[in-house]
């Protein structure tokens, strides 16, 4: 049976052509294909994540612009809506082909066409909602991608689905700051095409307009990002491609003879583009298969040839590749290479081939820190890295978006103690601005079997702990349900159960700890260990202090002080 419906709902028309898949058609999924003219910017879709995945594909004048699946509302109220942008095409002729739609879907009737992105009164309202950590708006998101700063702006972009709380759809969300506190979330600023979804990739400025992209007085802002065919319909195997910006990262065109680096071996994925001004190129690393990643070297970000390889990181994804000063000493510096998962390696870098002098190493213990990036182009030097927490689902359950990243950290070289030269992990200077009310608590005696409260309101905090652990065997902290654990014979701590080695200086155990509404992050001994995890606060409970256990002995407490922290709310930017 086929059947043509057409009719007006506020500011387009519709066009519905449906192919019913059962006999009486009854509840049958269909084909849809709704015709509007925009006169705004974005047009919100009714999302249901119980709802069966559909496919809509979208074209302008009878040309393919871009697909996606999602799960439109068949009925009841939507879960969230996802926003389509459609101002870029106002006033033609646009088409948006929704494949296998139960017929009696309300979705269609629920959309609607705006100049604001959808849930403006609710969005960053939500209860299990990140106060001071970045979250999406709406959707799913995953890896950091293209940090770069530029003219005063730091720029975020980020694996994001913007049309369903699940992995899918590739795109790159794209945010904002001027203080790596405050972010404004723009429209998305790279869209999946026919060569495939966009996958995790960097950016930087193009200072001497090597690349030739330059057209006015702002600097090309270049971006490097994998095409990944395998998961769009219509793409192919995965490929390397570029975009850029000629007016200070506000609008964003592909490359036209992407892709700039073809398929070589397997999944090769996330390009990490850097200057390397002794060489007086361009290199880029790049994951290739298995455990096994490669250096490329251009003159003009558009050609390039392969350097060299790195193999048997421990761990595959997502490289990161830059130098760091050994002890802030600018006569010794060294190169480290960094992996999906964390692990790393320190050594040399000629300009085409890196050479390791460490084995894969690790500071980074956490359960939910992944697809770790840092800055390009940083104004004072500073190596700053903002990382994925992962494995978050559970957590944000029922809520409109899904994910959140870390606070953003500094990286620095440093020689361990022990004599060893490290990479150490810290919070950015900037999230002291956060800080509210102190309440400070020092030298305490904690008797063996005995536990001291240090008060602090609210669940959000920023404490700083310098506790001696004397005689004691084992140190116990509790806060916001969650478990710190001291081994002082054994050696390691753990959050949660996730242990790290640490060996202390003279009995003085250092903590930081950053916690957010859904998220706690360690910083051990000046960063010398780092664990994030993610979880989902109980209701309705009122935390009152930071809980310290000495065990097997005395202990006691130096020092300990704790901010209440200050939500950030995260902007939405005007169109006008």
């Amino acid at each position: 049976m086929r059947s043509v419906l057409s009719f007006f709902l506020p500011f387009f028309f519709v066009s519905l052509s449906a192919m019913a898949d059962s006999e009486d058609g009854m509840h049958a999924p269909i084909s849809i294909i709704k015709t509007i003219v925009p006169n705004k910017e974005f047009l919100h879709l009714p999302i249901t994540m119980s709802a069966p995945l559909t496919w809509v594909r979208v074209e302008v004048d009878g040309v393919w612009q871009q697909e996606f699946d999602c799960r439109l509302t068949v009925t009841g109220k939507p879960d969230f809506f996802a926003n389509l942008q459609v101002g870029q095409w106002k006033g033609k002729k646009v088409e948006l082909i929704i494949e296998k739609l139960s017929e009696d879907a309300e979705a269609p009737s629920l959309f609607v066409q705006s100049d604001t992105m959808a849930q403006e009164n609710t969005v960053y309202k939500e209860a299990y909602r990140p106060q001071f950590h970045f979250s999406a708006r709406t959707g799913w998101i995953n890896d950091p991608n293209g940090l770069v700063h530029y003219d005063g702006v730091w720029h975020i972009f980020f694996q994001h689905n913007p049309y369903s709380w699940d992995w899918g759809n590739m795109t790159w969300g794209h945010a904002t700051s001027t203080d790596l506190l405050h972010w404004t979330e723009h429209p998305a600023a790279i869209q999946p095409d026919k060569l495939g979804t966009i996958f995790s990739g960097s950016g930087v400025v193009d200072w001497n307009n090597s690349s030739g992209f330059q057209k006015g007085t702002d600097k090309p802002l270049v971006f490097f990002f994998t095409y990944d065919g395998p998961s769009a319909r219509y793409g192919h195997r995965a490929t390397q491609g570029l975009a850029y910006s000629t007016d200070g990262g506000k609008t964003f065109v592909k490359y036209e003879k992407n892709p700039i680096i073809p398929h070589i071996i397997g999944g090769n994925r996330d390009p990490k583009v850097i200057w390397h001004k002794e060489s007086k190129q361009w290199i880029l690393a790049l994951y290739m298969d298995r455990e096994d990643y490669a250096l490329f070297g251009s003159t003009n970000l558009k050609e390039w040839k392969q350097l060299s390889e790195i193999k048997n990181l421990g761990c595959s994804e997502c490289p990161d590749f830059f130098p760091l000063a050994v002890n802030g000493d600018a006569n010794n510096v060294k190169w480290v290479f960094w992996g999906g998962n964390g692990k790393y390696l320190i050594g040399s870098f000629d300009g085409n081939n890196f050479k390791p002098e460490t084995p894969p190493l690790t500071n980074k213990y956490g359960g939910n820190d992944y697809a770790a990036m840092t800055f390009s182009d940083t104004p004072d030097g500073r190596r700053i890295q903002l990382s994925w927490m992962n494995h978050g689902e559970g957590v944000f359950r029922g809520m409109p978006f899904n994910h959140q990243f870390t606070i953003p950290r500094v990286l620095t070289l440093r020689t361990t103690p022990q004599g060893q030269v490290r990479l150490y992990t810290e919070p950015v200077e900037e999230l002291k601005k956060l800080r509210g009310k102190l309440e400070e608590v020092t030298n305490v005696k904690i008797e063996d079997n005995e536990t001291v409260l240090i008060p602090h309101d609210g669940e959000l905090f920023d404490a700083e702990l310098r506790i001696n652990v004397g005689s004691a065997n084992r140190l116990v902290i509790n806060t916001v349900d969650r478990t710190i654990e001291y081994n002082v014979a054994e050696k390691w701590i753990a959050l949660d159960g996730i242990r790290a080695p640490l060996e202390l200086n003279e009995g003085m155990l250092n903590l930081r700890l950053i916690v957010d509404r859904t998220s706690i992050e360690v910083f051990a001994q000046d960063g010398e260990v780092q664990i994030a995890k993610v979880f989902r606060p109980k209701g309705g409970v009122v935390y009152t202090g930071i809980a310290v256990e000495s065990i097997g002995g005395s202990a006691g407490i130096e020092n300990a002080k704790v901010w209440k922290m200050q939500s950030v709310t995260c902007k939405i930017p005007s169109t006008s």
